[in-house]
């Protein structure tokens, strides 16, 4: 066979299958994310997860639009290990009543109507909307939200637990729970443009300096800068 020909063929074949670690969790980053990283993806921003199953970033995945989104999942039960690396846009946000540079359509990781989705281990920043959107049933642990251009988290359908979580200097909520349904354990929330923590259950969480208060109900001893903070 011409080697001309073979070439292009087996760079194809290359770039239609995702990458599979040897513990079978899908790979994803921001050099897959040019051609697709899997099936149900296109090229481009977000990258699109449309299958259960667990994935797994091997690199930092940025954009330079605030109404780009960068991970979109349309599938339950989808399980994603930031391993370390951030999701992050352009926004940035400070001061002790927080303004933020700008705002706009796009999320980090969208997963909004699915259902039992996990995300750990990493940080989301800067991007133009909320930095994670998520709902019933959700895991969420060892994350950092911050500087994103509305909420840091939105988890405001019944059943998300959210441990070991930092949210600062967003534009709106730090972190948004359902009422009555979700809780928020050992977590850092402080200096957010909206509620540090609004609805849900909370305990053992530093929340100070947030510009509308916090509306969680504790369920253990949360550690505030003044009593209004833990209203």
């Amino acid at each position: 066979m011409n080697k001309w020909i073979l070439l292009p063929t087996l760079c194809l074949m290359a770039v239609s299958f995702p990458a599979v670690a040897i513990d079978g969790v899908i790979e994803m980053n921001d050099d897959c994310a040019a051609f697709g990283c899997f099936t149900g993806d296109d090229p481009g921003y977000p990258i699109t997860i449309t299958a259960s199953g667990s994935y797994r970033l091997t690199s930092d995945l940025t954009t330079g639009s605030v109404n780009t989104t960068l991970v979109q999942v349309t599938a339950d039960s989808v399980s994603i290990d930031l391993n370390g690396f951030s999701v992050a846009g352009p926004v940035t946000c400070s001061g002790s009543s927080v303004s933020c540079s700008a705002s706009g359509s796009g999320y980090g990781i969208d997963a909004n109507g699915r259902e039992n989705i996990t995300i750990r281990n990493g940080t989301v920043r800067g991007v133009g909307n909320d930095g994670i959107r998520v709902c019933r049933g959700a895991r969420l642990a060892d994350l950092i939200a911050a500087e994103n251009g509305d909420r840091g988290i939105d988890a405001q359908c019944p059943g998300a637990r959210l441990t070991n979580i930092a949210a600062r200097e967003n534009g709106g909520n730090g972190i948004s729970l359902g009422f009555g349904t979700s809780y928020l354990t050992d977590s850092t929330v402080y200096n957010n443009g909206g509620q540090g923590v609004f609805g849900g259950y909370c305990g053992n969480v530093l929340m100070g300096g947030n510009d509308g208060g916090n509306s969680c109900v504790a369920i253990a001893p949360n550690r505030c800068d003044t009593a209004t903070d833990c209203d």
